[in-house]
């Protein structure tokens, strides 16, 4: 199926988003580093453009173009979104913090297979990291929507720190991967069977020397009123 773009298509952080000096260090990890430059005019843009440092999977294959303030209606891609962004389905998803934003989409391929989207980098975990944390949000077009994140091969246990107006703050304790090398893996995972694409939206990506607290039951209880709380609130609207 041809894929349809909808055209209103350093205090306790280490390694943030600029671009790394040393080879091997993490970068571009809030997006800042896109260049725009469209193919044949259109809203396709180069991937390794859109995406400095990043490679893009789709059911495991490597993506080379995204789609740039668009999103897919049916097929799993890539867009890098800015403020010019309208999200056509009324969801706070946008753009997140500085100006650029990514959008994984995970949907159908062209075999009409469900595949999953993978934005994936390697690099150096900074010495002395306990934790890495990130801004997204995850449409609610379905309650089937999910998202994982890996780092060297294992999945993270992410523990939602703080709703925003179009966000919510991720945490994940990694101290064990400091200092070394690894791959880390932001993957929006489709549904199965397929009824609509899933979009995640990724911002602000960090390393940080803060340890992960120890959740206490009711601290926990209370996040979770409040995520619920937030996510009916857009629902409703």
């Amino acid at each position: 199926m041809k894929a349809r773009v909808l055209s209103i298509l350093c205090s306790g952080f280490l390694c943030t988003g600029i671009s790394a000096q040393a080879q091997g260090i993490f970068q571009n990890l809030g997006f800042e580093s896109a260049t725009i430059v469209p193919v044949s005019g259109g809203q396709v843009v180069d991937f390794g453009q859109a995406f400095p440092g990043w490679t893009g999977y789709v059911g495991g294959v490597q993506q080379f173009v995204a789609v740039y303030n668009g999103l897919f209606l049916d097929t799993a891609g890539f867009s890098i979104i800015d403020g010019g962004f309208t999200n056509p389905f009324g969801e706070p998803g946008g753009l997140i913090q500085g100006n650029f934003t990514a959008v994984l989409m995970s949907g159908i391929t062209g075999v009409l297979q469900p595949a999953d989207a993978t934005l994936a980098q390697t690099g150096l975990v900074p010495a002395g990291t306990e934790s890495l944390r990130f801004r997204a949000h995850l449409d609610n077009l379905s309650s089937s929507d999910t998202f994982s994140v890996a780092l060297g091969g294992q999945t993270l246990s992410l523990i939602p720190l703080q709703a925003g107006a179009n966000f919510i703050i991720y945490e994940a304790d990694i101290h064990t991967w400091a200092g070394q090398t690894a791959e880390l893996d932001f993957t929006c995972i489709a549904q199965r069977p397929h009824h609509s694409d899933t979009y995640l939206y990724l911002d602000s990506i960090q390393f940080s020397t803060v340890t992960v607290p120890e959740p206490g039951v009711f601290g926990l209880s209370a996040l979770g009123a409040l995520l619920l709380g937030w996510r009916g609130l857009w629902r409703q609207r």
